[in-house]
């Protein structure tokens, strides 16, 4: 669907297979990467296995979960347990990779109606890295040569495109000689030209013409030629289809005798400005919005949800969503309430299914918060034209959204810390010393003296072996009886259920403690986007396979026995968990539809009159009394939510908490949670479980009785 970097989310690979069989099923696995080298916490193995019947065909969706994939970048195809081949992935290695969670980047998806360039230096006002603008005026990149923010260079994403640069002239001059002033080698391929100041090509030179020379870290290449019978006003550098990441120019220099000119102004076929990343001075942070072309019209987009969540804003406009399917529509609004942006320009109207639970008039547009998204949607077609303010609120919520995965912890320790699932990980130090103490004793001194006075020191070949038997299974007896063999899991986290659309976004975490390594790995559902709180990066690690054949299956590496191991989760589905409030002779109730037991329970009615009840039973009613507590302050759950965090449990919710109810809602603490599912699945034992959630309801209208 899009080709470029992405750094938190699922990457998505979509194939075709194709059964050509008029006769005969065939079992086709996926398998991503086709070779696979361990370096730190990343994918081995991306798997997925269908069955096609004779003339079938089938898309076969591959997600990979923000680990990067360290590989070869080829898929590997078996048929019936036989390897066929492979097939180049076509945006293999770029999830995730180098920058780690996050990437310090946000990461926008941009519609191909869109100007993509204009796009993406609207997201980037006033950052210049990379323009054609660089390489106007004299050579300032320094020395060092590679990617450097003060040269152009094409966008790095876009392959296989036709890349080249002109340069204007103030004053146009005679040349008889031109240098290029490169930050990369110079390049061989393609060619130069002059063009005169009435419009006419007067020279063109291949870049094998021109003579290269290394000097101080950086490449030139000087073209001589005879004096041109005009003057010049434009060089022209064609590169064709040259790899634009082996592109790069400081500066170009024309000349003739004793005169010589730098550049006044550049213009290029295009900029790689949209991705300054991490090697542009002072970018670290959010601060940069990374923009990714959409490679495919809308209509061929996915219908999975999963495939938008490694971006933090989709841009669109009023072509866009008339095109829409209504499968990609529907994975668009999942992502809008999971916490997703969309930008919509030429618009003057929420799409129908996107349900809205406020709406927010600007200068020259509206928002609309749906879910815990935002969609803002402009009359204007070119966003260029809207209000200063509003374009930076605009980037202001990209880069947010872009900061809120970086400030997940980075490694197990961070996330212990922040969600424990057990209450004492330390090693039990005393037991083991006592232990090997007693067996140092017993295989030394007790031993020796023993077989002594017996007269029997050849025993020592079988009464060492024997004690050191016997020790390893008091060992294991004091690990087991200490720990058991039963899995500790913990689950929390904060959902808010839309009961008008029975609509359910749900961000949490969950943790496992388990004594043995658990032989079935961890399964999620498939609508499930499971981030692994690990250190990303080379070095340490382990290698985790993934399978897609039913479900998502985290089959290897990712729980160790006596290692905890956690998960950021986040969900966008249909769920028909609700409250409701009866109004039974003047008296509230409510009753409880949640799944799970109410532990407290605040209710706000349309005039901000504030209820409670507590200790209310699945399936159970409970009468609401008033609440005199606090005054509201009508915040909405992104405020709530921001408070709380994904770790939520029904501890952090209190009389404060409910300030930020807005009309007709309310906000439960729950102990369980219907929410998120428990991944160990038979191996988890409910006794071990902790499990609770936060939920911010939106009612419908109340009922009378």
């Amino acid at each position: 669907m899009y080709s470029g970097n992405t750094y938190h989310g699922y990457g998505e690979t979509r194939l075709t297979l194709e059964n050509r069989s008029r006769a005969k099923p065939h079992r086709v696995t996926l398998a991503f990467p086709n070779n696979a080298w361990n370096n730190g916490n990343a994918i081995n193995r991306l798997a997925g296995t269908v069955t096609l019947e004779p003339g079938a065909q089938e898309i076969v969706t591959l997600l990979q979960p923000p680990l990067p994939a360290n590989g070869d970048n080829n898929i590997r195809v078996e048929v019936d347990g036989r390897r066929e081949g492979d097939v180049r992935a076509p945006n293999g290695n770029n999830h995730c990779n180098f920058y780690g969670r996050g990437g310090g980047l946000a990461t926008l998806l941009i519609s191909r109606n869109l100007d993509f360039d204009a796009v993406g230096h609207l997201f980037n006002a006033g950052r210049g890295a990379f323009t054609a603008a660089m390489a106007a005026g004299a050579p300032d990149c320094g020395g060092g040569g590679g990617y450097k923010v003060n040269s152009w260079m094409p966008d790095t994403r876009r392959y296989n495109a036709t890349n080249w640069l002109e340069l204007d002239y103030d004053t146009p001059q005679v040349v008889d000689r031109v240098t290029v002033h490169y930050t990369l080698s110079a390049s061989t391929v393609g060619s130069l030209t002059l063009r005169g100041a009435s419009g006419t090509n007067l020279v063109q030179l291949p870049f094998t013409a021109g003579r290269n020379s290394y000097s101080g870290s950086t490449w030139q290449a000087e073209f001589t030629l005879p004096a041109t019978t005009e003057p010049v006003k434009t060089v022209r550098l064609n590169f064709g289809k040259q790899a634009p990441h082996s592109i790069g120019i400081d500066a170009v220099e024309i000349s003739v005798a004793t005169n010589s000119q730098w550049a006044a102004e550049a213009r290029a076929s295009s900029d790689n400005s949209a991705s300054t990343a991490s090697y542009a001075p002072g970018s670290s942070g959010a601060n940069n919005v990374e923009s990714v072309r959409a490679e495919t019209a809308v209509n061929a987009w996915s219908e999975n949800w999963l495939a938008y969540t490694p971006f933090d804003a989709v841009v669109l406009n009023a072509n866009d969503l008339a095109s829409l399917p209504a499968p990609v529509a529907s994975a668009l609004g999942d992502y809008l309430y999971a916490g997703g942006n969309i930008f919509i320009s030429g618009q003057t109207a929420l799409p129908s299914g996107w349900h809205n639970a406020q709406t927010r008039a600007m200068t020259d547009g509206t928002e609309e918060s749906v879910g815990l998204g935002h969609c803002y949607i402009f009359p204007a077609e070119n966003l260029n034209t809207l209000d200063q303010k509003t374009l930076q609120m605009l980037r202001d919520r990209v880069r947010e959204t872009g900061r809120y995965w970086q400030s997940l912890p980075s490694d197990s320790t961070a996330a212990n810390n922040a969600m424990p699932v057990v209450k004492n990980l330390q090693v039990p130090i005393r037991g083991i010393v006592v232990i090997m103490l007693a067996f140092i004793i017993l295989i030394g001194p007790v031993n020796i003296f023993w077989l002594n006075r017996r007269q029997k020191r050849t025993w020592m070949l079988w009464t060492i072996p024997a004690i050191s038997f016997a020790t390893t299974l008091v060992v294991f007896a004091y690990s087991l009886l200490r720990e058991g063999i039963t899995p500790d899991t913990r689950i929390a986290g904060f959902t808010l259920l839309d009961q008008t659309s029975h609509h359910a976004a749900t961000m949490g975490a969950s943790g496992f403690y388990c004594p043995l390594t658990p032989s079935s790995g961890l399964h999620f559902e498939a609508g499930t986007e499971a981030t692994p709180l690990v250190s990303l990066g080379y070095g340490s690690g382990t290698g985790r396979e993934v399978d897609w054949t039913q479900g998502q299956h985290f089959s290897r590496g990712w729980v160790s026995a006596r290692v905890p191991a956690h998960f950021h989760l986040r969900k966008s589905e249909t769920r028909r968990e609700r409250i409701q409030i009866l109004n039974e002779n003047g008296k509230l109730q409510i009753v409880n539809s949640l799944g799970a037991p109410i532990k407290a329970l605040w209710y706000a009615d349309a005039k901000l009159n504030l209820y409670e009840v507590d200790n209310v039973a699945a399936g159970q009613k409970g009468g609401l009394v008033p609440s005199q507590k606090i005054s509201l302050d009508n915040s909405g759950p992104d405020a709530l939510f921001r408070e709380i965090g994904y770790t939520a449990s029904a501890d952090t919710v209190n009389e404060k908490t409910a300030r930020h109810l807005t009309p007709n809602t309310y906000l439960a603490a729950l102990d369980g949670n219907p929410f998120l599912e428990n991944a160990l699945g038979s191996a988890a034992s409910a006794k071990r479980t902790k499990a609770s959630a936060v939920v911010f309801g939106l009612l419908e209208t109340p009922e009378t009785k």
